[in-house]
């Protein structure tokens, strides 16, 4: 039995919520991946082969995303993420359940080890249960939701980390208005989406002639920003070619337009957002552990919705009354044990487009737009191929049937983000973008 659940929490006078917190490790004792370990904080810890997680194992019995570890008032909980072949402890599969202060977790071939180290932390939490526009009223929020208020009352560049769909734009724009920036610019500028041949000229700006095509002078987004706020969004795939230049302007506050020879001030705050795992992504050798530690002077993650179910409900009917329609409908309880049940992969972003959806849809059952929406089956078997028409044409057609299925599925999982689904997908931005546009289709 544990000796305590390893988190409490307590008020202290003048100060409000605090929940103290026994740090932890994660130690793999047996299998292929012995030795490797990894600290557990507050934040929430995914394990699997996947390089995104935290810790990451070679163990091909393991599931990409096979399970995690959180923290909340009640003591750190271990939940299996849907793996293949099961989380045990003590020889039972486990779907979820509180962990002692000493467990060996069985996955796969691996035996791994947590156990509590003896220090105490204290993590602030507020009392609000808002910060901008971004909701929550879990612990897991409120702890978010005190490092960014103190983080908004200085110039610190701030890191936001996150799965697609938590929020992360809300809380980088919350951060600019809760900021003495706010009556500046706020740029946000996308990592992802630009074309590795104009990255620089976007970011830096360039001169009249510096290229064919440039016929005029362009100022770059940190220019733009000067004065507000810039927010460089999906940092994660930025091009390490480009990150020493990057991390030069970042220090010194300057850029060097294409095609000029002197350097630019600019004052802009910085935030970055990623829902890349950038401590693997520097182990891997695409990202540089300097710029890293350049961007994370102060680092938040926003937690999946996973992580705090207690607030889908009380986010399901906010949503409907921000949509203002006069076909409201009613939770029924098979529903909220669906809304309860289901992974949210989307997160925040998926649960929104699922509530306009449902409102839409007034007229059929929402636990039936529910399954429809999130059904992870097989292309429409109904489809049959058009023998009268030439092989070639009749290929085509398939071809077609199945590009428009397959995305219409890969853009419902990902919460319509385009950059999650190109990736899951192994297509570049671009090219998910000219397939999107031939089929009629948008992301979120």
């Amino acid at each position: 039995m544990a000796s305590d659940i390893g988190t409490r929490l307590i008020s202290r006078p003048g100060q409000g919520p605090v929940m103290l917190l026994r740090p932890a490790r994660l130690e793999v004792v047996a299998g292929p991946d012995t030795g490797a370990s990894v600290e557990v904080g507050a934040e929430a810890l995914a394990v699997g082969t996947d390089e995104r997680n935290r810790l990451v194992l070679t163990d091909t019995a393991a599931s990409a995303r096979h399970f995690e570890i959180l923290a909340n008032e009640h003591g750190r909980l271990l939940r299996d993420l849907e793996s293949t072949n099961g989380t045990f402890v003590d020889g039972y599969r486990v779907g979820e359940l509180f962990l002692r202060d000493v467990t060996d977790i069985v996955v796969g071939e691996s035996r791994l080890r947590f156990s509590v180290l003896r220090d105490e932390v204290e993590i602030p939490l507020t009392s609000r249960t808002n910060f901008g526009q971004l909701l929550g009223h879990s612990t897991a929020m409120r702890a978010v939701f005190a490092i960014l208020e103190r983080a908004a009352k200085t110039d610190a560049t701030v890191l936001i980390l996150g799965e697609s769909g938590t929020g992360k734009e809300l809380a980088s724009r919350a951060l600019h208005e809760n900021s003495s920036r706010r009556s500046g610019p706020y740029v946000i500028f996308d990592c992802g989406a630009a074309a590795p041949s104009l990255l620089e000229s976007q970011l830096f700006g360039h001169a009249r002639g510096a290229f064919t095509g440039a016929v005029e002078a362009r100022a770059g987004v940190f220019e733009e920003a000067d004065g507000g706020t810039i927010v460089l969004d999906e940092i994660g795939e930025f091009p390490i070619a480009l990150q020493p230049k990057l991390l030069r302007a970042l220090e010194a506050r300057t850029v060097q337009r294409i095609g000029e020879n002197t350097s630019r001030k600019f004052d802009a705050r910085i935030i970055a957002c990623t829902n890349r795992n950038l401590e693997e992504e520097v182990r891997a050798g695409r990202f540089r552990q300097d710029l890293f530690f350049r961007l994370s002077v102060v680092s938040v993650r926003l937690p999946a919705l996973r992580e705090r179910k207690e607030e889908i409900v009380r986010l399901v009917n906010l949503f409907l009354s921000q949509l203002r329609s006069d076909e409201v409908p009613s939770l029924s309880p098979a529903l909220v044990d669906l809304l309860m049940t289901y992974a949210w992969p989307g997160n925040v972003r998926e649960l929104r487009n699922f509530v306009e959806r449902m409102v839409v849809l007034h007229d059929v059952d929402p636990v039936a737009v529910l399954r429809a929406g999130t059904a992870q089956a097989p292309a429409d078997s109904s489809w049959s191929p058009p023998i009268h028409l030439p092989f070639h044409e009749a290929k085509q057609q398939w071809t077609d049937h199945l590009e428009h299925e397959y995305l219409t599925r890969l853009l419902a999982k990902h919460g319509g983000n385009i950059s999650e689904a190109a990736r899951a997908a192994g297509l570049s931005r671009q090219s998910c973008y000219r397939l999107m546009e031939k089929h009629g289709l948008r992301g979120a």
